[in-house]
């Protein structure tokens, strides 16, 4: 059973042990085989009936597959600041249609209304002393009803908060404050969509503050001007350089940068009774936007606008707030991996909604553990490879490194044993890269490669100590 990296993941959890332990298989075999497809991930006719009985039970739903998740951040949580990313990917069934049947109540419109599947908002833990990952605090799954009236039928401005779907940006705050109690300071970061009024006013809090892109040109307390004329008219207090990777939409570049801060009052919007609200909320605000001469002809220059409640004394505080909104990326590869970029989420073959939701839900750990050992070659700090891997793999691991290691200086593992890079080093070698920096970093398929040649290995390390009845891990 290569199950041992994420052996006793859902204990206590799950309706009964059973259960647990196919739920906890599954997830072995989807990081294995790199895919989260059950006829590609399930070896044997008898493994795929074990999985489609375990992801159609309805004892249990992917809230309850969730929690695992929770746990899993949690255990890795430490003191000190951390930043919570949120954001929303959509995953899309609509070309498994004549699967699913069409009462599903799992499965509605997204974004196209003739498309059908679900959404997915998880927030990302990052430690930004590491530069990595350290779990998912939260994650809302939900769709749309078929039969759902319109923004303007339902008067969506006026609707209360807790009746819009925007309202998971402060759900998955909240809950993200209530597992990560150890931390001294959360920075909750959210894209635009997350510019709303209402969580200003709520998540806030002594050791949590908000990181926001800004939306919307809001009226400010005792001023005639809006945010972004009152932006576009401050000072510049400061100028960078911001190297732009190349995509569809921007060229490569190292761009210039002013950098501009303010202290503001964001007044209650119109359309919201004053109530409980304040009349306003204290916010600072922070403009990052490219000086023309690297704007490359027939392209926008690179602009954001934060709200944040960090206080901003001078401009390398601001140029920090930047740089920390600049880890989103982070969970922008989580959903490349998540799904075309790796596991392919969206090829999944099961005929129930319910059943997609659970594969989601442990698709995204797994996503992330992927994810985790590629980007820790990068890490210029020591991470214990205990993050993913447990005490009797690493030990396994240190035996097993003089085969994975080469005879030259060039070819020895650079890093720290027992940290993270030294495992995923040896990941990456086991799964066939050729070790030498010179080719490039390992990918994906190769860490993928390797983690499910290195599981079988374990494995049969393991069965070797219940014959010889050798419990070296007590010497």
């Amino acid at each position: 059973m290569k199950d041992k990296q994420f052996e006793c993941f859902y204990k206590d959890v799950l309706p009964d042990s059973r259960i647990e332990k196919r739920a906890e298989k599954i997830m072995a075999d989807m990081l294995n085989f790199g895919n989260v497809v059950v006829n590609k991930f399930c070896p044997t006719n008898t493994e795929r009936i074990g999985a489609y009985r375990m992801l159609g039970n309805n004892s249990f739903d992917h809230n309850d597959l969730a929690i695992g998740i929770y746990r899993a951040c949690k255990n890795n949580e430490r003191p000190g600041h951390l930043l919570c990313i949120q954001d929303t990917t959509e995953l899309n069934f609509t070309h498994h249609l004549n699967r699913i049947r069409e009462e599903d109540e799992d499965i509605g419109p997204v974004t196209k209304d003739d498309n059908a599947g679900f959404f997915c908002h998880p927030v990302l833990v990052i430690d930004p002393s590491l530069q990595l990952p350290i779990g998912i605090s939260h994650v809302e799954i939900w769709n749309r009803r078929w039969d759902k009236v319109t923004k303007y039928d339902r008067d969506y401005k006026n609707q209360v908060i807790k009746e819009k779907e925007s309202y998971r940006w402060i759900t998955s705050a909240e809950r993200t404050k209530e597992l990560l109690t150890q931390a001294t300071c959360l920075t909750i970061i959210g894209d635009r969509e997350a510019d709303i009024y209402d969580e200003f006013v709520s998540v806030p809090d002594q050791r949590t503050h908000l990181l926001i892109r800004s939306n919307v040109n809001r009226r400010l307390w005792g001023e005639d001007q809006n945010l972004f004329e009152r932006l576009d008219s401050s000072v510049a207090r400061a100028s960078y350089e911001l190297d732009i990777r190349h995509n569809r939409k921007k060229a490569k570049r190292t761009a210039k940068m002013s950098l501009k801060y303010e202290r503001l009052k964001i007044r209650y919007p119109k359309n919201k009774a004053i109530g409980n609200n304040p009349n306003y909320v204290d916010m600072w605000a922070i403009e990052a936007k490219e000086l023309p001469e690297t704007v490359p002809a027939k392209e926008a220059p690179i602009l954001w606008r934060l709200l944040t409640t960090h206080t901003i004394n001078c401009a390398e505080d601001a140029l920090k707030c930047v740089e920390w909104y600049s880890q989103r990326w982070f969970i922008e590869e989580l959903f490349r991996v998540l799904k075309s970029k790796g596991l392919t989420i969206e090829s999944a073959q099961l005929e129930t909604g319910a059943g997609l939701k659970k594969l989601a839900v442990m698709a995204l750990q797994v996503a992330l553990t992927t994810m985790i050992l590629k980007l820790s070659l990068t890490s210029d700090q020591d991470v214990k490879a205990t993050l993913i891997f447990s005490d009797e793999q690493i030990h396994f691991l240190t035996i097993y490194m003089q085969k994975v290691e080469g005879k030259t200086d060039k070819l020895r593992n650079p890093y720290n044993e027992g940290t993270l890079q030294w495992a995923a080093w040896a990941m990456a070698r086991i799964g066939g890269w050729s070790g030498y920096i010179s080719q490039g970093p390992p990918g994906y398929i190769t860490i993928k490669d390797g983690l499910d040649r290195f599981f079988d290995r374990y494995d049969g390390f393991q069965s070797a100590l219940k014959y010889f009845k050798k419990d070296v891990y007590k010497e």
